[in-house]
């Protein structure tokens, strides 16, 4: 099917079930007066004006007719087609032909014909019916499709017309059911996100606080410093945390701000080198993703009193790829264990970002000795002009 002819098909589907109930009411007075006209045209063709006879040719046929129709189309279909229990419908159909069957076969026998006309048709069917018994059509093809035709094909097709037209709506309620799962699972991401986004910044904000207090309580000259950058990482927070994609140098900016101001806490005791490509221009990233990872390294990496210790930080491309790799050194003790378990909720958050964001396009390999512990992130990025050509 092309798609122009796939939209016409759905517009019409839609068009029906917006007026599902007016359409259903004109359908089945449709339905009812076909089967009688029918049911009346076969009893004439068959015996004529031939009235007694008529009477119980046109009652057969008009019960029978209706009978298959509504018992098949409501009953059975639903129950046993659209569920795909083809064994069981083909057992009730066959038991049907054969109910059927037998009460034609009584109806031939025991009329009496007066016309030339009935005359002639009675006496053929009992030919055709002799000497098959009550299970004439199973026994003989020209029985079956006797029987077939006269009592069967009417609402056969009227029951398959039901059938497109029963496909054809389950097809749009699938349909607007599997986008209705789609909405779902997009909202749904993007509420996961937004509270695993509110979950990171909060950790961090509470962490740099701390830091800036103990500074201002010993009227440390860097202060003054420390409060212009803690409010430049507020307001990146503030206004980057909405947005779904940020310039890579405006995430790494921030990070360098972070970075300051833990070195500033931790003085001459901590080495940090931070190793920044030239190669960021114009790739775009998820917000507060790289962070946390700066964060467990000097959370987890540094203890008081220990000598020694460093953290190092490097952000480079390759191709199309970010290499963000950050290591810092392990005290032995308590620390060991600590940084075994790969950090806290923040870098748990920050998988289950990376996995939301950047699925099959990501990898995150760890390297844990005695001595240090080193995390490598490699997510594939994409450019902003690439981006704005999209949208």
């Amino acid at each position: 099917m092309s798609p122009s002819q796939s939209g016409i098909l759905n517009r019409f589907v839609a068009a029906f079930i917006r007026h599902r109930r007016l359409v259903r009411s004109v359908g089945r007075v449709l339905i009812i007066s076909s089967i009688i006209a029918v049911a009346l045209s076969m009893a004439t063709l068959s015996v004529g004006n031939d009235w007694p006879v008529f009477t119980v040719f046109s009652l057969t046929l008009l019960t029978q007719h209706l009978l298959i129709y509504y018992l098949m189309g409501y009953w059975l279909l639903p129950r046993l087609l659209y569920k795909r229990r083809l064994g069981w419908l083909l057992l009730w159909i066959m038991l049907g032909i054969w109910i059927v069957y037998v009460i034609n076969r009584t109806m031939i026998v025991t009329v009496d014909p007066t016309y030339p006309q009935s005359i002639r048709y009675i006496t053929q069917i009992r030919s055709l019916l002799e000497g098959k018994g009550w299970f004439g059509p199973f026994l003989s093809l020209r029985v079956f499709l006797w029987n077939f035709i006269f009592s069967v094909f009417s609402p056969f097709i009227f029951l398959t017309l039901k059938v497109i037209k029963d496909t054809a709506v389950l097809r749009q309620q699938q349909f607007q059911l599997q986008r209705n799962r789609l909405l779902l699972d997009q909202a749904n991401t993007i509420l996961k996100q937004d509270f695993l986004k509110a979950q990171v910044s909060p950790h961090f904000l509470f962490n740099t606080l701390n830091s800036i207090y103990s500074h201002v309580v010993s009227v440390d000259e860097g202060a003054a410093d420390m409060v212009l950058r803690l409010a430049e990482l507020m307001r990146y927070n503030l206004d980057m945390t909405s947005a779904t994609q940020v310039l890579l140098q405006e995430e790494i900016a921030y990070l360098q701000s972070y970075i300051v101001l833990e070195q500033a806490r931790h003085g001459d005791r901590l080495f940090v080198d931070v190793d920044v490509s030239e190669t960021l221009t114009d790739y775009m990233i998820a917000p507060l993703l790289l962070g946390a990872y700066v964060e467990n390294a000097f959370k987890h990496g540094i203890r008081s009193g220990a000598e020694g210790s460093y953290v190092l930080v490097s952000v480079a491309m390759e191709a199309d790829t970010l290499l963000f790799a950050v290591e810092n050194s392990i005290s032995h003790g308590p620390t060991v264990t600590v940084a075994r378990k790969s950090g806290g909720v923040g870098l748990l958050n920050v998988r289950k970002r990376l996995a939301l964001l950047y699925a099959g396009r990501h990898s995150v390999e760890q390297d844990i000795t005695d001595q240090y512990y080193r995390v490598t992130l490699r997510i594939d990025l994409t450019r902003a002009g690439a981006i704005d050509a999209l949208t």
